[in-house]
């Protein structure tokens, strides 16, 4: 009896406020963690277009609730048949799951394995065989690839990250990843597929205790998405810089003719020009940007070539920016020398055919 009073007193109901409202500060909640709502928007937008790569079809989806609950709280609201897909994040080493209702394994048997798209969809209760497992696995191990992509692009702090899936299960009993009092971050994506009315629900389940490594960065403001160097990118577009061709144009000499004299040239009229061996001889080289880098050298030859020996460290300023540009992008690359030709019939070996410049046969001063 003196409980009964104690409980119904004025005070007593200040003392269960008092430590109500403790206890919810105490608690997690969803808006300390702006970072991640973030995250869910770019994993919702990537995984919509590559579902629709994915299933062939027009894919839409929409968030339908996000928040932080008990892991036996958020199991008690789950559909129920479905498939308990249990992934890894291999860096952070945890796990979380993905939950997939029976209206998205009913989609997967539709348009993967080749059903009528244009009769109306009628979902039906029944037990999830090895092929929906099969199927499903190929749809989660999509969603996993956008979910780890979001992470890293969010913020790159957080760096990659390698999310697998481990296993399907059927009941929900043996997809318990975490203790049940432990909080979660629960989120729930609707897709309609198709122009027929299929849909199904996808749940995200990550428990707190697996984003603990970046919790850190959760917490702070989003600085706009940042995109981590792609090394396959940064080394096609190296390639492709290093192969692209330049024009290259050798000037021999600059003359003043008469216009008179022009007028009466005939074929085989033969210029005499002053320039031999030891003149030095500008050649120009043109880019794309229209600029034009001059390189002073010096006339010989090399394995029965015409060749041409820099004289000028031009060419090596020439190549700053592109160098610059390949350090930005993290590409580290090594100019390739060009591997003089081999004497032919056609081009028969030459008195200095030794590999090592000289000067041209006959070639003499004056």
């Amino acid at each position: 009896m003196g409980l009964t009073a104690l409980t119904s007193s004025p005070q007593s109901q200040q003392n269960r406020d008092i430590i109500r409202g403790k206890i919810e500060r105490t608690i997690d909640r969803f808006d300390r963690y702006p970072l991640l709502d973030v995250i869910w928007t770019l994993f919702t937008r990537r995984l919509i277009q590559r579902l629709a790569a994915f299933y062939g079809v027009p894919v839409e989806g929409f968030l339908v609730s996000k928040d932080i609950q008990r892991f036996c709280t958020c199991f008690e609201e789950l559909p129920n048949p479905a498939l308990f897909c249990v992934f890894e994040a291999v860096e952070w080493q945890d796990s979380g799951l993905i939950v997939l209702d029976g209206g998205i394994a009913d989609a997967n048997l539709e348009f993967l394995l080749g059903g009528d798209q244009d009769t109306p969809f009628e979902p039906e209760l029944r037990n999830a065989t090895h092929l929906d497992r099969a199927l499903a696995r190929q749809l989660v191990d999509n969603a996993l690839a956008e979910l780890q992509r979001a992470f890293s692009a969010a913020r790159a702090e957080i760096g990659p990250v390698t999310m697998q899936c481990r296993r399907i299960e059927t009941s929900p009993q043996f997809a318990a990843i975490t203790r049940e009092q432990t909080l979660a971050f629960v989120f729930r994506l609707q897709l309609e597929i198709g122009e027929t009315g299929r849909s199904g629900q996808m749940d995200v389940i990550i428990p707190l205790p697996m984003l603990e490594p970046i919790r850190r960065y959760l917490t702070e403001a989003y600085r706009g998405e940042q995109k981590a160097n792609d090394l396959v990118w940064t080394r096609h577009i190296t390639d492709a810089l290093m192969e692209m061709p330049l024009p290259l144009d050798v000037e021999l000499e600059r003359l003043s003719v008469p216009f008179e004299r022009v007028m009466g040239w005939k074929v085989g009229e033969v210029l005499p020009l002053s320039a031999n061996t030891d003149t030095p001889l500008a050649m120009n080289i043109s880019d794309n940007a229209g600029r034009t880098t001059t390189v002073k050298g010096q006339m010989g030859a090399m394995r029965g070539f015409r060749a041409l020996k820099l004289t000028g460290d031009q060419a090596a300023d020439f190549g700053l920016p592109l160098r610059a540009l390949a350090d930005r992008l993290g590409c580290r690359f090594e100019p390739a020398a060009d591997e003089p030709k081999a004497a032919t019939a056609e081009t028969p070996e030459a008195p200095d055919d030794a590999a090592a410049f000289g000067a041209l046969p006959g070639a003499g001063g004056g």
